[in-house]
């Protein structure tokens, strides 16, 4: 960008025009992580990348996500959110991340049950206000966590189709749900146990991933496109808006000079009546 762009534009908007060229030509795929608060993202984001430590993406039982974090892991830009709703503005954050990401892993405690009211009210969100709302639905993966604190295979049975009707109800389509255990796949990759890895169905959740990202990669490429046209669009609106401005702010100039000159035009005229009164009367004497 030459000195005079960055004159008119902010740090903020030639950053958000820069990640875009970069998403466009760099080919990165990005999924965004949401849900509510504590309900596991960060965990089964660092399982994903196959950090077993945990150090990643921060997990505890303060909130630790206050920002959108991303961290690139071979062709993916995982990201993280805030919880929905954790704190005030964190439904913004989350919705400008999912505005800007591929593809979406939406992550419900099954402790919990079906989906709650907030998630709905954040889902009905999007149906309502997304250019595209089956398109957000087809790029979703629902990902339900902690099975492992489920005793019966019957309550993940019931839940998993309580929610598929709930999703259903609001973008008539039929979402892809996919029930894990973050912590299974955890201990089973550190202890080398298969078994915990395979009832983990983490595996499974990297294979829909994978096949969701070469289903949609032409897709993608086309709505990456589609991004970087509408922020030159924006950049060019923000521009000419600066320049209609400027323009005024001319004419309020040229105005006042006018303004100034015809007063200095009179003062001068004034001085002058004056000068030649007082000659007269010096003639006079």
């Amino acid at each position: 960008m030459s000195i005079l762009i960055n004159k008119y534009l902010t740090k903020a908007d030639i950053d958000i025009l820069q990640t875009v060229k970069n998403d466009v030509f760099e080919n990165q795929i990005n999924v965004t992580c949401i849900g509510l608060y504590n309900h596991g993202k960060s965990t089964l984001l660092n399982v994903l990348i196959e950090d077993f430590k945990y150090k990643t993406f921060k997990t505890a039982d303060i909130r630790e996500t206050a920002q959108n974090k991303s961290v690139q892991y071979k062709d993916i830009t995982f990201i993280d959110t805030p919880g929905l709703n954790a704190q005030v503005n964190d439904d913004k954050k989350v919705m400008d991340a999912i505005r800007s990401s591929d593809i979406s892993l939406f992550v419900h405690n099954i402790t919990t049950g079906e989906f709650n009211k907030k998630e709905i009210e954040f889902l009905e969100t999007i149906e309502k206000y997304w250019k595209n709302p089956k398109e957000f639905i087809e790029r979703t993966i629902f990902v339900v966590s902690r099975i492992d604190n489920l005793e019966k295979k019957d309550d993940i049975s019931v839940s998993v189709e309580r929610m598929e009707n709930q999703i259903f109800e609001i973008f008539n389509v039929k979402p892809m749900i996919i029930p894990v255990s973050s912590e299974r796949y955890r201990k089973g990759k550190v202890e080398n146990k298969k078994v915990l890895i395979s009832k983990s169905n983490i595996n499974d959740l990297k294979q829909k991933l994978d096949s969701l990202v070469i289903k949609s990669k032409e897709l993608i490429k086309k709505t990456k496109k589609e991004r970087l046209e509408i922020e030159y669009r924006n950049i060019i609106q923000k521009l000419n808006h600066r320049v209609e401005e400027n323009q005024l702010r001319i004419s309020q100039l040229k105005r006042e000079k006018a303004s100034q000159d015809l007063a200095l035009q009179n003062d001068i005229e004034r001085i002058e009546r004056i000068l030649k009164s007082k000659y007269s009367s010096l003639k006079d004497e």
